[in-house]
């Protein structure tokens, strides 16, 4: 970008260039359409009405419900910047409950021994990395863990009470390891690479300028732009769970790494940045002040515009995993996620909060994770804080669907069943809850 430095010209041709890319139409809509002032706000109004229609419920079972957010970057990783008390605060306004933290291994600290850990303002941390197209969580350093391949690295921190899952699908789809705790079902991160046109505006500092007024106003619905259904990810995690179980998670790979920053100069010259403070360009200062004011007052070394398109507190509310446990501690959250008792909910939508889905024969009931014989005739069940449609898969076939807020259902056959609840949203049907699977034996 440093072409833009010098003539209005010159940045004029560019920002023409980019806006003719955003208004090129593409055949099925897209984040840049969902960004329109009108539609972010009739899914804010839409989000509102879900809020007052949904009702208390309590967690079925003995177990207790805990909200989860995986792959969460600070500034240990070099592509973030974020301070452990400021994200925690936002981990508390996103009602988390514990943070798994996966940072970028680097030679200068142990993402182990240094890492994020404990109780910590009510939020339980857990350290960890993303490494060899994983999520690890050792319970001890594994040491020359960048010389092991992603097999041998998982045998290790599984050895080790650790967990490890597969994450960015969409980059490595043919993998098949043993021995994982599980995989992502949904990657922010990915879902927001899918949005071509919205990646090119990205990089024009004057689109940012002007999107600004629709990310200030409504910066949850905002990020939710990016949110398509993560078929893809879930036809995978059914090719997978039918090798042997595994553990679906959503993955907020939230960096806060995403924005624009305007600095004030000497020489009425005006500094453009991203969110990291990396220099993407100099301008003169009316040229920037034709887009966005800048104070008369404002004088060298003042920020005079700040945009942040992926603020820790809404990227951890945009996705959870919630985990059903005995209590907020690791060893529980861990045992409750290596179990599978877990399902992932776009809480932007609707708290999911009481959402329950189990299975009950002639033993009791039993929880996500869960194996039940057949010839016991087990029935399934769910219920949640608001109706909506439910869809019941088995092998990643669909298999029965219902409407409400509960539904019950009798298995026919074998297989590792699944469920999804959607909600319509703004004219728009969308997965509200994806649950772990019950396997049928």
């Amino acid at each position: 970008m440093a072409s833009m430095t010098g003539s209005r010209i010159g940045w004029r041709g560019i920002v023409a260039v980019a806006w003719a890319l955003a208004a090129t139409p593409v055949g099925a809509e897209d984040a840049i359409d969902r960004l329109s002032l009108e539609r972010v706000a009739a899914v804010h109004a839409a989000v509102e009405a879900l809020a007052a229609a949904r009702t208390e419920a309590e967690q079925g079972g003995p177990l207790a419900g805990y909200r989860c957010n995986l792959h969460v970057h600070s500034a240990f990783s070099h592509d973030s910047r974020g301070k452990i008390e400021e994200i925690v605060a936002a981990a508390k306004r996103a009602g988390t409950d514990a943070l798994l933290f996966t940072e970028h291994p680097a030679a200068h600290y142990d993402f182990v021994t240094d890492g994020h850990t404990g109780l910590v303002d009510g939020v339980l941390l857990v350290p960890g990395a993303e490494t060899k197209g994983m999520l690890v969580y050792p319970r001890r350093t594994v040491p020359e863990h960048d010389a092991l391949d992603p097999q041998d690295l998982v045998r290790r921190v599984r050895a080790g009470d650790g967990m490890t899952f597969l994450c960015h699908l969409e980059e490595r789809m043919d993998w098949n390891l043993d021995s994982l705790t599980g995989s992502e079902i949904y990657n922010t991160h990915a879902d927001a690479k899918e949005e071509t046109r919205l990646y090119a505006m990205m990089k024009n500092p004057l689109w940012l300028v002007q999107a600004k007024t629709v990310l200030d106003a409504y910066p949850q619905e905002a990020l939710a732009a990016i949110f398509d259904p993560p078929s893809d990810y879930l036809k995978r995690f059914d090719e997978l769970c039918a090798r042997y179980p595994h553990t679906g998670v959503s993955a907020n790979d939230a960096h806060e790494n995403v924005g624009l920053r305007i600095t004030l100069m000497e020489g009425d010259k005006v500094r453009i940045a991203d969110a990291l403070d990396e220099e993407l360009t100099v301008l003169d200062r009316a040229v920037v002040a034709a887009f966005t004011p800048i104070p008369a007052d404002a004088k060298p070394g003042d920020l005079v515009f700040k945009l942040q398109l992926d603020p820790y507190e809404q990227s951890l509310r945009h996705v959870g995993t919630h985990v059903l446990a005995t209590e907020l501690s690791r060893d529980a959250i861990q045992e409750g996620r290596v179990k599978g008792r877990a399902f992932v909910a776009f809480d932007w939508i609707a708290d999911a909060r009481g959402f329950d889905f189990h299975v009950e024969d002639g033993s009791g009931r039993h929880e996500m994770g869960s194996h039940v014989a057949l010839s016991g005739s087990p029935v399934l069940r769910g219920r949640a804080p608001l109706p909506g449609h439910w869809k019941v898969f088995n092998r990643g076939e669909l298999v029965h669907e219902a409407d409400g807020g509960a539904f019950e259902w009798a298995p026919a056959a074998p297989g590792n069943h699944r469920v999804e609840l959607w909600l319509n949203v703004a004219g728009r049907p969308l997965p509200w809850v994806l649950a772990n699977p019950i396997y049928v034996e």
